[in-house]
């Protein structure tokens, strides 16, 4: 699940702010996206996203601040898109029950203000309303020329309203309010296409039942979610799919937006205030069996794939876990290969057997970084240091692998138990004199590839 819409800069998060997200966590909310008030909050906004790295970020002037805006406020909306995890403007629109804090005319101006910050800038709004149904509308149709795109976040109006607003090619979210037994929003939530609907909390506002009365946070998004499940008829775990999906498409939350927005080796704030797993620098060993495959092509032609099968393996590696998802690795692995036919004296033992020497970087993603068992994938580059026939043969090779790793907590640090297949492809071809028996000696354009399943155990010290 992801929560679009949650006001956790406010002073309110302030004492527990980690535990809030971690609770969070465990009811599976993965994302929580953090709307502005003002430009007052962008530099505790931009702390906030630095600490937590599955909390985005929108900017933009809420209408109730529409008021004090002023060109240069609208200048700092602009220019804060350009911050790590950005993903939208907003929240803005128009409020006229609160009229006394803005004028209608003021709040309109703003508002249209923002809408052509989002278009220039290729971002999705997050639209606020409240007894404005009409002018909202008409902004949006007015200014709607097929790139601009958007959520009516806590949605209220009525049917038509509904319809005209999917017209315009927005999404739809609901909040806590969809759980209130008086409640007239039922009958409208069927009627929002599946790649249309978002959920949202709208902490620390709009509590759901069961806890209406305290204070809202993400992890109640959950009941929003049953309840919309309920009245679309649909199962649970199907709903959560499919606005998880509306959400990665209109804010772009993603693999690819992490990458480009969240700096690679930023400080994501002590181990405590992440998740119950994280870690950050640690060491280990590891053993393997190294089956080494060749690509034979002979200078008569004729081509072979030839394999020496279950090599003992060992080595040693550093670990550092620089973002909840995302881990570089270290590696370096040993192995002799006994099995060479060289002499008919020792068929298999020799004196000099060949040597490969593997040192690996990598990078790891796992998919689901909160739990005790990590899935995860590996990809990176190594350079092989090999003695081959008596002969010093340097390469370098492509490193991709799938693997797990089990987190066990411990009063002297993290252990980190892990199985992982790996394979290293040499690039480019060696002109060698291969064995094919002890008598038969030829010489070959040879490839070849290393196929490395290992296993390992890693510490992660209380630095």
């Amino acid at each position: 699940m992801i929560d679009t819409h949650a006001h956790i800069d406010l002073p309110v998060f302030d004492p527990d702010r980690a535990e809030v997200l971690q609770r969070a966590r465990q009811q599976g909310v993965e994302a929580v996206l953090m709307p502005a008030i003002s430009s007052e909050g962008f530099a505790k906004a931009r702390r906030i996203v630095e600490e937590y790295p599955d909390v985005y970020r929108a900017v933009g002037i809420h209408p109730h601040a529409a008021g004090d805006a002023n060109t240069a406020e609208l200048a700092a909306v602009e220019a804060e898109i350009m911050q790590p995890r950005v993903v939208a403007i907003g929240e803005i629109g128009l409020d006229y029950y609160y009229a006394n804090l803005a004028c209608p005319a003021v709040q309109q101006k703003v508002f249209r203000e923002q809408v052509r910050i989002a278009k220039r800038c290729g971002l999705p709004i997050i639209v606020h309303n409240r007894d404005a149904h009409a002018d909202v509308l008409r902004i949006l149709e007015e200014e709607q020329d097929g790139t601009l795109r958007g959520v009516l976040h806590c949605f209220s109006g009525d049917a038509d309203y509904l319809c005209r607003a999917l017209e315009l090619g927005f999404y739809v979210s609901f909040t806590g309010n969809i759980t209130y037994r008086k409640s007239a929003l039922g009958e409208l939530v069927p009627l929002v296409p599946e790649e249309r609907l978002l959920l949202e909390t709208d902490s620390p506002y709009m509590t759901p039942h069961p806890h209406r009365g305290k204070r809202n946070e993400p992890a109640f998004v959950r009941f929003v979610a049953e309840k919309l499940a309920e009245l679309r008829g649909q199962a649970f775990s199907a709903l959560c799919q499919s606005t998880t999906r509306a959400a990665r498409q209109l804010f772009r939350i993603g693999i690819g937006a992490l990458l480009l927005m969240f700096p690679l080796f930023a400080s994501t704030g002590s181990d405590t205030t992440r998740h119950l797993y994280a870690k950050s620098f640690g060491f280990g060993i590891h053993g393997a069996t190294n089956t080494i495959v060749e690509l034979r092509r002979f200078t008569t032609g004729e081509g072979q794939t030839f394999s020496y099968e279950g090599l003992p393996a060992f080595g040693a590696h550093l670990f550092y876990e620089f973002h909840d998802a995302f881990s570089a690795e270290l590696a370096y692995t040993y192995s002799r290969n006994t099995k060479v036919l060289k002499t008919p004296q020792q068929p298999w033992g020799q004196d000099r057997p060949d040597i490969y020497q593997v040192l690996e970087l990598c990078l790891h993603w796992s998919p689901n970084p909160y739990g005790r068992v990590n899935f995860y994938g590996t990809l990176g580059g190594a350079a092989l240091l090999n003695r081959i026939n008596e002969r010093q043969e340097n390469r370098v090779a492509l490193v991709t692998g799938v693997g797990l790793r089990f987190n066990l907590p411990t009063g002297v640090g993290m252990f980190m138990p892990w199985m992982e297949w790996r394979l290293d492809f040499a690039l480019g071809r060696q002109q060698r004199d291969v064995y094919l028996s002890s008598t038969d000696r030829r010489s070959a354009d040879v490839g070849f590839y290393l196929s490395l399943p290992r296993v390992g155990l890693l510490w992660f010290p209380q630095w």
